[in-house]
Order: structure tokens, then sequence, then C-alpha cells
């Protein structure tokens, strides 16, 4: 579609070249990314852009993704280090896994890393994708994606860490049985999240429900008119905080308290961010292979011959 935020991968679901052969019989189609896109509101799809863009931002590499370092170190020695991006890397989700914002955070720290080929795995075949998770791929500019059974799951995944090792799997299903040589991500498909809501109107809790559903969300406070599946919360703050949340959304008055909370959660997010999420252990590093090299080079070494 036009609108997607930033293609950058070449090769697609339909590049025979790019993964199994047998793998492409169960490639979603462009029509069902398109379909997707087109039963998201246009409110919806511009909450994904913004949140694309800033998750663009905040997994910014630093440095050059493809580089080669050398350094002398005291007394006599030398490293060379080669830092390359992975071969490919995979996000592994199951049937029940619902959340585009979580999807989206998955995938792109790969995108930033320049990793040639991405691309998302669903294993359950026997139900159709949630329309706001392909959508937001599309909007992303990862095309690529499956729906397999766990056995052809299995498969796929043996099949690439034979032909390109040391790839990435982000893993949303908690599989455990993924082929050696494959590094792997555990994830978190859903959790609990919690939301202090001082006004009525501080959050908008039906972009939250859409961008994290399957998870469990208690709003605090101001908990009038709650969407379906959420609940609401009684205390005071820092009851609030010690509930052992995965994430906290708050008024942005109170996030540096969220943040020094001593057994707060790890992820403290403000009015505005409905749409945004971070992986917890899922970086841009994650998706870079670097090999080091270390000599021995005396002082001296080589006078007289």
């Amino acid at each position: 579609m036009t609108d997607a935020f930033m293609p950058l991968f070449p090769a697609s679901a339909a590049d025979a070249s790019a993964w199994p052969q047998w793998a492409l019989d169960d490639a979603v189609d462009d029509e069902a990314f398109a379909a997707a896109h087109d039963a998201l509101t246009p409110q919806e799809r511009a909450g994904i852009k913004q949140t694309l863009a800033r998750m663009f931002a905040v997994h910014e590499p630093g440095a050059p993704v493809r580089r080669r370092l050398t350094a002398g170190f005291d007394p006599d020695l030398v490293g060379a280090a080669l830092s390359v991006p992975r071969p490919f890397a995979v996000v592994a989700i199951g049937a029940d896994f619902a959340s585009p914002a979580r999807l989206l955070a998955a995938c792109l720290p790969a995108m930033r890393a320049r990793v040639e080929r991405v691309a998302v795995v669903r294993v359950g075949k026997k139900t159709p994708w949630p329309a706001p998770l392909l959508a937001a791929l599309e909007l992303g500019g990862v095309e690529t994606a499956f729906s397999f059974s766990s056995g052809q799951a299995a498969r796929f995944f043996s099949d690439l860490a034979r032909s390109a090792p040391q790839g990435v799997v982000v893993d949303f299903i908690a599989a455990g049985h993924y082929a050696a040589g494959l590094t792997v991500l555990p994830a978190a498909p859903c959790g609990e999240i919690g939301v202090w809501r001082t006004a009525a109107r501080m959050f908008d809790l039906e972009a939250l429900a859409m961008a994290q559903a399957g998870a469990r969300v208690t709003v605090w406070g101001k908990a009038g008119g709650l969407p379906p599946g959420m609940v609401a919360g009684e205390g005071d703050f820092a009851a609030f905080l010690s509930r052992g949340y995965e994430a906290v959304f708050v008024p942005q008055g109170k996030a540096l308290a969220a943040l020094d909370a001593e057994n707060g959660p790890d992820l403290v997010l403000g009015p505005g961010m409905e749409w945004f999420w971070a992986c917890r252990g899922v970086s841009t590093a994650d998706f870079m292979r670097t090999k080091n090299a270390y000599l021995a080079c005396p002082q001296g070494a080589g006078r007289g011959r």
C-alpha cells in the first residue's frame, strides 16, 4: 500500500530465494494484506503509523550496523571485531496472539538492524489472521507472513537453521523446540497492564484495547466507561505501582515516580502512547552478530629476523 511506513526489504513472501520453497504455498497473499489495511479506520491506521515512527526512533542502532573495529590493548594484544546483521529474523506467534503493538515492537529492532529477511510465522492454520495484525505489518513494510501448522513451523525453522544458521526468532508462543543454531528471544504474548487515569479522557482506552488485545488491563482512578474486558482497580498510587504490572500508563507528572519505584514496572508510558510498546529483551543489538579475533603482538616481534 502507498502509506506503508518504510518498505525496507527486497525479499517478499513471493521471493523463492528468501524462504524455503515449500513454505510459499502458505504465505499470506497481497489481497489479504490489502483487505486488512482497509478494515481499519483512518484513525487506527494513523495511530499505527505514528507509533512506527516512534519505535523507529527508539531503536536507533547508534552506529553503522556493518562495521569492523580494530583496537590495541596493553601490554601486547590486538583485537578485531566484525559486526553484521543476522541472516534473518522471524517473529513466531500463536493462534491466540492478537496484539499489533507487540508484533511491531518485535519487528522494528530487526528492521533497524537492517536484517534483510524478516517474516512472521503464525502457528494456527485453522483460524484467520486478525486484521489489525496484518494491517500493522503492511503499514510497517513487513509483508512476509506465513500460516503454519505446528509441524510445518518446526520444519520451517529446521530448514532455516540449515540454510542460514545464526538467525533470530522472537518467540511469543514459548514453543521451546527450535532447531539448534537459532537465537531465540522469549517475548510475552500478553500480560497485565495498569492504567492510572485522573481524567476520563486522559487515555484512549479503545486504542489501548486494540493495540494490546489479549492483555489484562486494569484502570485505576477515573474508571467509568471501560471497554469490554478492562476492569477497575482501587487504591492509592503506591498500591497501583506495587501490583507487578508488566507496564503502566500514567499521567506525565507521575512518570518519573513510576520509573523510580523500587518494585515498579519496567515500562512506563504516558498519554498518547497507547499504541507504543517495547518488548523486554528485544533490541537492535540482538539482531546483530559480532565475531571477535585476538592476536598477541609482543613488543619487538619480528626484529632481527
